[in-house]
């Protein structure tokens, strides 16, 4: 049952995304491609459900605060303001020596805390894609966003599997490690997503402001 209905559901979600394709990028699918996509989605899933043993897959590891990594480290983090429902990124990227080298940020409109950390997540993608960083390591500090994109964790949530899925595709390409971060240790990125909701930050480009500065000068020490 569960082999058949995970087909069904991966069937229809390439479907899906072929449309969107077509519909947004005038791109004509091809039926072959649209097979092949919803079979390897399928045999992820299963390997996440049927396993016998969980583990913490390949390339995911808990940490307490901010580690030197070589060369660059994305973070990034949501944030939200209940009383307004506004919502918020933010992403900064770090070289070995802890400095920033790029940082991102931006309001979104979604539901929920974890659709605001998997839209973070996807800008970090976007960014490790656009600077073309010959190496990066991804971090965030939501533990279930994580373990949905390596495949431990076979819980569903509409509201960003296609954002799961992009950010899946793009990582296995690049063979990209994932590392879920202590909350009171992605200081820097939250810093920046509060900062865009209070409006506390105008550009993201030019200088660093000193808040910041300071936080990831303490980080990396």
């Amino acid at each position: 049952m569960i082999e058949e209905d995970g087909a069904i559901f991966q069937i229809f979600w390439s479907i899906w995304k072929a449309r969107n394709v077509f519909v947004f990028r005038g791109k004509i699918p091809i039926p072959e491609e649209v097979i092949e996509q919803a079979s390897r989605g399928n045999s992820d899933y299963l390997s996440a459900v049927l396993s016998k043993n969980p583990m913490v897959p390949r390339g995911v590891s808990q940490v307490e605060r901010w580690v030197s990594p070589p060369p660059s480290s994305l973070n990034c983090d949501g944030a939200h303001n209940s009383s307004c429902s506004l919502v918020a990124f933010g992403v900064v990227v770090r070289d070995h020596s802890g400095s920033a080298q790029v940082w991102r940020y931006g309001q979104v409109k979604v539901s929920s805390a974890l659709a605001i950390e998997a839209w973070a997540l996807r800008i970090a993608c976007g960014l490790a894609m656009e600077y073309n960083f010959p190496s990066v390591i991804l971090e965030s500090d939501c533990k279930i966003l994580i373990e949905m994109i390596s495949g431990s964790s076979s819980l569903g949530c509409w509201e960003i599997q296609a954002i799961v899925e992009d950010i899946k595709s793009w990582a296995r390409d690049r063979q990209w490690p994932f590392v879920c971060g202590n909350r009171s240790k992605n200081k820097a990125a939250h810093w920046i997503a509060t900062s865009c909701l209070d409006r506390k930050i105008t550009s993201s480009t030019g200088c660093i402001p000193p808040e910041l500065d300071s936080i990831l000068r303490k980080d990396s020490r």
